[in-house]
């Protein structure tokens, strides 16, 4: 039994060196993935971006050169109206002419107000839009050379991280459903990934909380896998680990000696 619980924990631990190795590799990338990704996302809104502000400024044309249409014809109007008042009858029939000339000439007015409005508009969309394309144009250059960097990295790595993936696999191997089940949920809760701790000076390897030493005694007889009470990490011995354990006694001795020394 001892034997059979002995064998667990070195394959429970040898799983957690290999996992800890892969993930000192992927944290090589640093924030790079999450960089890569939110410039892609920055990318994305300003494409948005531009594209909206292209269809206000066609939209703003679009009003403009109906504008100038709608002159052209209230032009026509006024040029129609000039002959009819060329050929008046009577009073009444000038003024209702002139009314409708006048008219025309208020909506050519109005018409150039909009027309001159809808360019202001379009000059200011043009500044966004100019600004906008030059942040985009920005974000792509640094978004390729993130890449770049993410790639170059991720080469360099790629052949040391399918090892450690065949490695683990096989590591996995050798463990019961029921270990490995515990060992992933574990390492799942972890922020840093942790599922089998070493004992370093009478503590958790993981959360640092002191570990008793009835249950310090437990682990080391390797009767059964013991978990942290604090954090629920699966705890080794120096045993397994090779983490020499930490002796107060010893730790104490030179300073007793100097102390002697110092009545001398």
């Amino acid at each position: 039994m001892d034997v059979t619980v002995n064998k667990k924990l070195q394959d429970l631990w040898k799983l957690q060196q290999i996992d800890n190795k892969a993930d000192q590799l992927r944290a090589v990338l640093g924030e790079l993935p999450m960089e890569v990704a939110d410039l892609e996302d920055d990318i994305a809104g300003l494409e948005t971006r531009l594209e909206h502000i292209q269809e206000e400024i066609d939209g703003y044309n679009t009003e403009i050169s109906a504008k100038k249409n709608s002159i052209k014809d209230f032009q026509a109007a006024i040029a129609k109206y000039d002959e009819q008042l060329n050929h008046i009858k009577n009073s009444r029939e000038y003024e209702a002419i002139d009314k409708e000339k006048e008219i025309a000439g208020l909506e050519i007015l109005s018409a150039e107000k909009k027309i001159k409005d809808f360019t202001a508009q379009i000059e200011m969309k043009n500044e966004v839009l100019t600004e906008t394309q030059n942040s985009l144009d920005s974000r792509k250059a640094d978004l390729d050379y993130k890449k770049k960097e993410l790639t170059e990295i991720e080469k360099e790595n790629e052949e040391e991280i399918n090892k450690l993936m065949k490695d683990r696999e096989g590591a996995l191997k050798k463990l019961d459903d029921r270990y490995k089940r515990a060992y992933e949920r574990i390492r799942n809760n972890m922020k840093n990934g942790v599922a089998v701790a070493p004992i370093v000076r009478s503590s958790c390897g993981g959360c640092f909380a002191k570990v008793p030493p009835q249950r310090h005694s437990d682990i080391r007889a390797h009767i059964r896998i013991i978990d942290c009470e604090h954090c629920g990490r699966i705890l080794v011995d120096e045993a397994i680990s090779g983490i020499a354990a930490f002796d107060p006694e010893k730790e104490a001795k030179p300073t007793r000696r100097k102390m002697r020394l110092s009545k001398k």
